[in-house]
């Protein structure tokens, strides 16, 4: 119950922001307003907002509640100074009561399963501990060193210790992906809707993320938003007019924040170069300052953070190592950091068993063995097959005139999608990292053989019960494998969600040992595997892998960690 007033209280507040934001862009004259505004449009825009702000803020202060606080009460502010235009967005969406009663569907459904335990393993190696150090501290210089994986720097993870409200729960909470997810139903819901060839990919990616997107929305993982932002920019970008408008802005922004959500989806950049191209007549001077300086305030702050935690400008590439800071990770940690994210993906190999050699496996070596693993469930076997076919399927388009016209406005699109396939194939084939580069590149070539408009079929009925179904199939799996099953107590998760921790197993004596380095610093290390125990509800340095070589560079761990491999280097 607890994550549902969170995402009231978080959709209230970016929709402040965001219709404040639109008011400021249109009495500035920096965007046509002759274009209706969704309301899901606003929040898109106050999430981007609320992202700059805690990457900002997380730099000087701790990422923690007095931050969320500060954003929900200017959001009131804004509130209360456009109460007209909140009253309007309010009343249009009572006013959606044939939209609104499925919607609550999926409120249920992820409300239900946000109450289950994290399971995404990297949950407890280095999302949950990450959101500790942030709440505790603003950004520790080269907490890296402590474990690799904290270098992470992901804006989303930041973001998420700001609303984790630790010591007011007693466990950290983490709404944001969940919040996301409604968010972008809510507008597959409208598009579906509407009377263009775009609504049957609505179809489709909606059933996707429902089958799943689920399984990780009870995770604080960056993986959720890196499959969400990206669907939601390609399905703004096919849907955009020859104006410019706020949701070209919108466009905008989510890419800069998906970039520092998750690095593997900078082919998402690719997005701007046609669409700066295609108005660059309608772009001023002043368009140029007021859309670089959101993209600065919204990149900047987060290469700054991920400076500060690892001494590299992007972190896991050691080539980019442009500073002489203390704290900077041993360059040989970065490079294993980086390449195990690449042997993971395609070998399914742990860490233990790393072997650099295999990288230079010939494609046709690895592919076959990667093709084999047996978690790949079996819809992401088909759609990566019609990703690959996809483009002869395109270039068919150009031998029917009537399918010609409707994939020309495509082209552009697909081409994007195509190009962040294979950068996700090449780099790291791990479906959760590529989701919507594979599902675009699969299904937007299909699209230019449903006609633009029909008046003899309508999909609604049909696509109701679909999603319907499948919503029941996901509440029954719910009840027979949690709550038969298992005996997963919903009741005494109702109002908290089950948290991740190390004492439903035993004392930190038992679960932990203390270990010293050679500067004295005492660190707790599991005794487990690190992909069965976590570090996150320790006040310690913790972390799954002992460095002898970590130090302290000051007297607290606010002052941040090194490694005397470097300092020695150094000197």
């Amino acid at each position: 119950m607890i994550l549902l007033i969170l995402w009231a209280f978080l959709a209230s507040g970016c929709f402040a922001y965001g219709l404040f934001f639109y008011s400021v862009l249109i009495r500035w004259r920096l965007i046509d307003g002759s274009e209706p505004v969704k309301g899901s449009d606003l929040v898109l825009v106050g999430l981007c907002l609320l992202v700059m702000f805690v990457q900002l803020a997380s730099i000087f202060l701790p990422a923690n509640h007095y931050l969320a606080l500060g954003w929900l009460a200017g959001a009131v502010l804004m509130a209360a100074g456009s109460t007209a235009s909140v009253s309007a967005y309010f009343r249009r969406f009572t006013r959606q009561q044939k939209q609104i009663p499925l919607f609550w569907l999926f409120v249920v459904v992820v409300l239900l399963y946000s109450t289950l335990e994290p399971a995404n393993i990297d949950s407890g190696m280095y999302h949950l501990p990450s959101m500790r150090w942030y709440e505790r501290f603003r950004v520790i210089p080269g907490l890296g060193n402590l474990h690799g994986r904290l270098a992470f720097n992901s804006s989303f993870l930041v973001t998420s210790a700001a609303f984790g409200f630790t010591d007011w729960a007693g466990q950290t909470l983490f709404p944001l992906n969940g919040f996301l997810y409604l968010v972008v139903c809510w507008r597959l819901l409208s598009q579906i809707r509407s009377a263009t060839p775009v609504r049957f990919l609505a179809v489709v990616i909606l059933s996707l993320l429902l089958f799943y997107q689920i399984r990780q929305v009870f995770s604080p993982t960056p993986d959720v938003w890196g499959a969400l932002l990206p669907i939601t920019i390609f399905l703004i970008w096919l849907e955009l007019r020859p104006v410019f408008s706020i949701r070209h802005v919108l466009l905008f922004m989510l890419v800069c924040v998906c970039i520092t959500v998750k690095l593997a989806t900078i082919p998402i950049a690719l997005v701007l170069v046609p669409l700066a191209w295609a108005f660059r007549k309608q772009l001023t001077g002043r368009h140029i300052v007021w859309l670089g300086g959101l993209g600065l305030l919204t990149v900047l702050p987060w290469m700054i953070r991920t400076t500060i935690l690892s001494g590299y400008l992007l972190y896991p590439f050691p080539a980019l190592d442009l500073f002489s800071f203390d704290w900077e990770i041993p360059v040989e940690r970065v490079r294993f950091e980086k390449d195990f994210v690449e042997f993971w993906a395609k070998f399914r190999i742990i860490e233990p068993y790393f072997d650099a050699s295999l990288l230079k496996t010939p494609a046709s070596e690895w592919i076959p063995a990667w093709w084999q693993y047996k978690d790949y469930y079996f819809l992401n076997k088909p759609t990566w097959l019609l990703a690959v076919v996809s483009p002869f399927l395109a270039l068919s388009h150009f031998f029917n005139p009537a399918r010609r016209t409707r994939f020309q406005p495509l082209v552009l699109p697909y081409g994007a999608a195509l190009a962040g396939f294979l950068f996700w194939f090449l780099s790291a084939p791990e479906f959760r990292f590529g989701y919507a580069f594979v599902w675009m590149t699969t299904f937007l070539p299909v699209l230019p053989f449903f006609p633009t408009k029909t008046n003899y079929w309508n999909i609604m009925p049909w696509t109701n019960a679909l999603v319907v179904g499948l919503i029941s199939i996901l509440l029954g799996y719910y009840g027979y494998v949690f709550l038969w099953k298992e005996r997963f107590p919903l009741q005494t998760y109702a109002l908290l969600p089950k948290p991740l921790t190390y004492r439903t197993h035993g004392t930190e004596a038992e679960m932990f040992t203390r270990q010293r380095t050679q500067s004295g610093l005492v660190v707790l290390v599991p005794v487990n595997t690190p992909t069965l125990q976590s570090c996150y509800e320790l006040e310690e340095p913790c972390s799954p892998y002992f460095y002898p070589d970590l130090e302290l560079r000051g007297q607290t761990v606010a002052d941040g960690f090194r490694s005397t491999l470097v300092s020695r280097n150094k000197n």
